[in-house]
């Protein structure tokens, strides 16, 4: 004997219990998704130490342009805070991203300054934390400003989820090279 053949109302009734569940694990995924993916991010990134609170700011940028000129560099600050979520993230995708940790090597004299620490320089410089943090500021080879770099146009998934996109970041970092 042959099988039932479904009937056009049990079909129809088929693909739309299909649809909807296809439309409900998009909306959970997008809710949830960066939910899941951020909080593994943090719980990879704790206990990541990159700002010195203590640091003397002036003395680490002066060192900085010193070397800079010395090795025919640029040097490049970067902004920001322990505190600092997205600060962190940029920081890792400079050190983990082959491309842009070998371009920050060969064309940079990278320093991570914390923005309370560095409250003078800021003034200094036209106040770029007001962009937010993390900011990088690009300097000439005399220490004054060339370019301040906000990151907020960086980041993946307008901000979503923590990741910075990394073609940007590299046409950011070539551009000022």
């Amino acid at each position: 004997m042959a099988p039932p053949v479904p009937s056009r109302v049990s079909t129809r009734r088929a693909l739309l219990a299909a649809a909807a569940g296809t439309a409900l694990a998009a909306v959970a995924s997008y809710r949830y998704g960066p939910r899941v993916y951020n909080a593994r991010r943090l719980a990879a990134l704790r206990g990541r130490r990159i700002y010195d609170e203590n640091a003397n700011a002036e003395a680490l940028v002066a060192r900085a342009v010193d070397d800079a000129r010395r090795e025919q560099k640029r040097p490049l600050v970067v902004l920001g805070g322990n505190w600092c979520q997205w600060c962190l993230v940029l920081d890792d995708l400079m050190e983990t991203d082959a491309e842009i940790r070998a371009l920050v090597a060969a064309r940079f004299v990278l320093v991570h300054l914390d923005g309370d620490a560095a409250e003078s320089l800021d003034s200094a410089w036209g106040h770029p934390t007001r962009l937010g943090v993390p900011v990088m500021v690009f300097l000439d080879r005399d220490g004054r400003v060339a370019h301040v770099q906000e990151t907020i146009t960086l980041e993946s998934f307008g901000g979503r989820i923590l990741h910075h996109d990394r073609g940007r970041v590299l046409a950011s970092l070539r551009a000022w090279a």
